[in-house]
Formats: C-alpha cells, structure tokens, sequence
C-alpha cells in the first residue's frame, strides 16, 4: 500500500514507518559566514544609488525595487545609467526583473536572460 492509498483510507499510518529527517545536516554551521548575501533596495530616488553602489563594490547582489519611480521616468533612466555604468567598470551584470525589479551584480557574476521551463 502506497502513502496515498494510506492518505486517502483514512488508516492510522504507523509511526515507525516514518523516518526523522536531521535538517541540521542540510544547513550551513552556525559560525560560518557567507561571502556574498543578497541584499534588497528600495528606490525612492537619487539618494539610494551610493549604498547600492556600496553593496555591489563590496561583492554582494542587490534586487532594487523601483517601483517607486515608475512615474518619474526621467529619475528612473539617471539611475538605470549610474547603475549600468558601475557594472560596466566592474564587470558585473544588470538586468530588470519585471517591471518594478532590478538586479545589479559584482565582479564575475552575470545574470542568465533564459528563463528555466518545464519539460513540455
């Protein structure tokens, strides 16, 4: 009998047929710590672009949220341009993620534009 046939008749399942599962050896060590951390910005305006820069140069990943901007488009494109030009110098990546949504990454990180799909 298979864990759905047991599901679906309502039989007490037996406990000793269940194994725990250690999620500790999944996770990382307590004192250990990453080098690179995802970080996440919100644009309101020019005065994020330093600390994002800051991020980006000390190695970490930013997702800007820029929502914020969507309606002072002429803010939004002198940011886009600071933000491209630090990729450019260090050799990272920027790409928008929808329409609110942008990623800028460090040295040696680039972005793959190809979406992952399902076997059809």
């Amino acid at each position: 009998m298979g864990i759905l046939d047991k599901l679906k008749s309502k039989e007490k399942i037996i406990a000793d047929e269940y194994e725990e599962l250690d999620l500790g050896q999944y996770e990382s060590e307590v004192g250990e710590k990453a080098t690179m951390l995802i970080k996440v910005a919100e644009v309101a305006g020019l005065g994020e672009v330093p600390r994002i820069k800051k991020e980006v140069y000390d190695g970490n990943i930013v997702i800007a949220d820029v929502g914020f901007l969507k309606h002072d488009k002429l803010t939004l494109d002198r940011i886009l341009k600071d933000l491209k030009q630090l990729t450019d110098e260090i050799n990272g990546d920027i790409v928008g993620l929808g329409e609110e949504y942008v990623i800028v990454t460090p040295t040696g990180i680039k972005v793959d534009r190809n979406k992952i799909r399902g076997i059809k």
